[in-house]
């Protein structure tokens, strides 16, 4: 490719300001951090790179400049790729030794994979050489003066083009670089679902990718996968939520209706037990032929009774699994769900159920749905233990053995 390259549009010469003024107007993003530029470019250019690297730093860049010279065995690809991948712009330094370099467009094409936005700068005339194709149909800010290439160019002028272009899009690229981090993470650890995006995080994340600016780079395909899979799991995860609340509500229900049910039968077995004592205030043969009455009704009140016990039981039973179903994902609820749970275990335990009041012990020693709070979490323990709960009994050793709401006493946490 000859010298003569795509110029960018701007002033024909800096006048006394010009850069300051531009990095004035740089974004004001105290969240995002500042801008991260990573510099490529060819051994024989260092001296121009230094500069660059010294002017950007300046005007409020946060530069990266590899200096590491390239030795046998070493994984330089891992090295300069992570380098890349954590930048928010690369800038090339093209001049005829980076045109030819191997590792120059090395990682040209690594930045170009990484899907960042490459911003070529020419240091001196190109005398013939080619740029890289990555770079050749991009626009090049000069740096040097050269009438015939660029009218007016020189390093003034190129610096304050190529800062009016690193603040281009600036909020937009730094959270690509973002995404991008969290996503290789994610990638690289094997896809596990507790890397994924959650919450308010998901639905900003896919409004990024939506609004790229037409002169911003696309977003890479892990990108597209990773916004993808949070929104997969995030759907997953509810969809598990509901059903276990809806067991828990159901076996509510039933134990409640169990309990009604028990109330009623208690309630026919003292009517009946009334009736017969009116009949025994009548005359002894009226007394002894509704005995067989009384008789009859009383058995079958104890049937009715124990139908309902039997259905109490049964009701206890399904509230104990969904209870152990609860325990068990609990800790991957989000914070409102959590409390749910806790209320859940508050209104089982003051009706006497040892499980929750077990349950509600262990959610207060480990802060789940409820301020950490050692003492009630030991008073919940030895209720719960007292009715010879198994996992209270273990939970109240462990706060005897780590002094938790209780002097550490190592005699009691045995016992």
């Amino acid at each position: 490719m000859a010298d003569v390259a795509h110029d960018t549009s701007g002033p024909v010469s800096p006048k006394p300001g010009d850069i300051a003024p531009q990095q004035a107007s740089r974004p004001d993003s105290p969240d995002k951090g500042k801008l991260r530029v990573f510099i490529s470019y060819s051994r024989d250019d260092l001296y121009f790179a230094d500069q660059l690297n010294a002017a950007l730093d300046l005007c409020g860049f946060e530069c990266v400049i590899d200096r590491q010279g390239i030795s046998g065995g070493e994984d330089w690809k891992r090295r300069l790729g992570n380098l890349i991948s954590e930048a928010d712009t690369v800038v090339f330094v093209l001049s005829p030794t980076s045109a030819n370099s191997e590792l120059c467009t090395w990682e040209a094409e690594e930045a170009e994979r990484l899907s960042k936005r490459i911003l070529p700068v020419i240091c001196k005339p190109l005398e013939g050489a080619s740029p890289p194709p990555q770079l050749r149909e991009r626009n090049y800010i000069f740096f040097y003066d050269d009438p015939k290439a660029a009218p007016g160019a020189g390093f003034g002028t190129g610096l304050a083009k190529l800062i009016a272009a690193l603040n281009t899009d600036f909020d937009w690229l730094r959270e690509h670089t973002r995404y991008l981090q969290r996503a290789t993470e994610w990638d690289k650890g094997g896809r596990p679902a507790n890397r994924l995006l959650s919450g308010n995080d998901i639905a900003e994340a896919r409004a990024w990718a939506v609004r790229r600016p037409k002169s911003a780079p696309e977003p890479t395909a892990l990108h597209l996968d990773f916004i993808r899979a949070s929104e997969e799991e995030a759907e997953a995860r509810s969809s598990a939520q509901r059903k276990q609340l809806e067991a828990m509500a159901a076996a509510q229900a039933e134990r409640e209706t169990a309990l009604r049910q028990a109330e009623e039968a208690l309630k026919q077995a003292a009517d009946a037990q009334r009736k017969r004592a009116k009949i025994r205030n009548i005359a002894f043969l009226v007394v002894s032929i509704f005995a067989v009455l009384a008789g009859w009704l009383y058995w079958n009140a104890e049937q009715q009774r124990k139908v309902a016990e039997a259905q109490r039981e049964q009701a206890d039973r399904i509230l104990t699994g969904a209870t152990s179903i609860i325990v068990k994902s609990q800790t991957k609820m989000d914070i409102e769900t959590k409390k749910e749970v806790f209320a859940l275990f508050q209104t089982g335990a003051g009706r006497g159920d040892t499980t929750s009041m077990a349950n509600l012990g262990a959610s207060y020693r480990e802060g789940l749905g409820v301020a950490q709070d050692y003492i009630k979490a030991r008073e919940w323990c030895e209720k719960a233990a007292a009715n010879d709960d198994a996992s209270a009994m273990f939970n109240l050793g462990w706060l005897y053995v780590n002094g938790q709401g209780v002097t550490q006493d190592y005699a009691k946490a045995c016992e």
